[in-house]
């Protein structure tokens, strides 16, 4: 399935922020991650714990294959490249499996280290 599909009953159309979304929840679950980098508005709105996945881009190509580009900030004392690679895999399954579109890359770029704010 690409993410718009013919069926018997209709058409069947899969927006951006639905990828988007699906990676947002996906790179949260990663350990080391401490969130998504974006603006001034995106920071303020994840400390009111609402979700804003605007900052995670999606890109489509003429096959419909996808390519996500995500920015992370890093818990400081992880391993940067495990993280980024953990978040590129756990990203496209999660999308293939939730949308069977075809995810071609998982770009990651890290923004910032921040410290926990527990350890302060």
């Amino acid at each position: 399935m690409n993410r718009y599909t013919k069926t018997e009953l209709g058409e069947i159309k899969i927006h951006h922020n639905v990828f988007a979304s699906i990676a947002t929840e996906a790179t949260r679950q990663v350990l080391g991650v401490m969130g998504i980098s974006g603006n001034i508005k995106t920071y303020f709105l994840e400390l009111l714990g609402i979700k804003n996945s605007r900052s995670i881009k999606i890109e489509f190509d003429k096959n419909n294959e996808a390519t996500i580009i995500i920015p992370i900030i890093v818990k400081y004392g992880y391993n940067i490249p495990e993280v980024a690679s953990k978040v590129q895999e756990v990203v496209k399954l999660s999308i293939e499996n939730s949308t069977n579109v075809n995810i071609k890359e998982v770009n990651v770029k890290i923004q910032e280290i921040e410290k926990d704010h527990e350890q302060y």
